[in-house]
């Protein structure tokens, strides 16, 4: 490990519960004020279509009941500091969970990394793929300021959330059925969210977390 972490579309209905808002986990303290990361995915709006005839899609890559939790998470990334509660949540169609990873509650680094997945849904108008849903959420009202991340090699889709914002670096990836939140604080005093430094801390542990999470 690089880092030592020791230290408008018209859409159907269905459409219209494809971007939820996104709340992290708990809060910790540290020596400079940390808020827990949050990684707003408005809601789409959309408008209904025609009957559609489209076969019913296949499974989505990442299922809700083996998703890893956060402690098998830490078990296949031992650098990660150990984690806090989980924060998770499940429904007939979406999945969420929050993971906290931090040494204490008095210094860092401090890591979460949130997971939504997304379900195959169907309505009156049709069959929807989780991968479809996802990406809807993914990219409806996306703030300006959002800048792309073309280096990481991992997912469809990733961008730097909210750069300059907060005292946390967020990189966010589009994966399939699932949105990856990872947001990195190094506990430093030093720690500067906007710095080439905290983002290549986000890049290491996204990667190595989105290796952990793979199907088997």
């Amino acid at each position: 490990m690089s880092t030592n972490l020791h230290r408008t579309w018209n859409r159907p209905v269905a459409l219209l519960t494809a971007a939820m808002m996104f709340t992290g986990g708990c809060g910790v303290p540290s020596a400079k004020p940390y808020t827990t990361p949050t990684s707003p995915y408005p809601t789409p709006t959309s408008s209904a279509g025609t009957m559609s005839s489209s076969p019913p899609p296949g499974p989505v890559k990442y299922a809700f009941a083996t998703f890893k939790s956060c402690p098998e998470i830490r078990q296949k990334v031992p650098d990660l500091p150990p984690p806090l509660k989980p924060e998770r949540a499940e429904g007939p169609d979406r999945f969420s969970q929050t993971c906290t990873f931090t040494t204490s509650k008095d210094d860092g680094p401090f890591i979460t990394f949130r997971v939504e997945l997304y379900g195959n849904q169907q309505d009156v108008y049709g069959f929807h793929s989780g991968a479809e849903l996802a990406k809807t959420g993914f990219n409806v009202n996306v703030p300006s300021g959002t800048e792309k991340e073309s280096s990481l090699g991992i997912g469809s889709e990733a961008r730097w959330a909210d750069p300059g914002v907060g005292d946390s670096c967020k990189l966010e990836v589009l994966d399939e059925n699932a949105a990856m939140i990872t947001s990195y604080n190094s506990g430093k005093e030093d720690n500067d969210p906007r710095s080439e430094q905290c983002r290549d801390g986000a890049r290491d542990v996204a990667k190595q977390i989105y290796v952990a999470v793979q199907p088997q």
